[in-house]
């Protein structure tokens, strides 16, 4: 039985590591995303028409910090993965809500079919349906 603990430990040793270093390659990521839209929007504003922005531009700045914002709290769910001997349901489902409507908010409905867009909402309704019944609905524990 030692042996099998010991394996065990150096396998959950192994895989907290490369967690570790997802999120180092993560946060490095979002540096430069971020440093790429500060970039972005210097020199937007500092050409002809001065300090003037367009639709567009808005559309792709704000989809910029909603993918910065997501990663950021993919790298907080990665952490509390870290941090707990098991998986984080409940911050996980917050994060994939998070990021299907990052989806929707910049969805160009013109260019989506209703297939998608359809199946963009039963996804969100299934998140937010497993959500409640994790959050709220807890069974009670069976004791001996």
């Amino acid at each position: 039985m030692k042996s099998d603990d010991k394996f065990l430990r150096i396998i959950i040793a192994i895989n907290k590591n490369i967690i570790r270093v997802l999120i180092g390659i993560m946060t490095l990521i979002l540096i430069l995303g971020t440093l790429h839209l500060y970039y972005l929007e210097f020199k937007k504003i500092t050409a002809p028409p001065y300090l003037l922005i367009d639709v567009s531009t808005l559309f792709e700045v704000f989809n910029l910090i909603l993918i910065i914002a997501v990663g950021y709290e993919l790298i907080k769910a990665l952490l509390l993965i870290i941090s707990s001997d098991t998986i984080p349901t409940i911050p996980i489902i917050e994060i994939s809500i998070i990021a299907i409507s990052t989806k929707i908010i910049t969805l160009d409905i013109q260019q989506t079919n209703s297939n998608t867009i359809v199946s963009l909402a039963l996804l969100i309704a299934a998140l937010g349906l497993a959500y409640f019944l994790l959050k709220y609905c807890k069974t009670p524990q069976n004791k001996p």
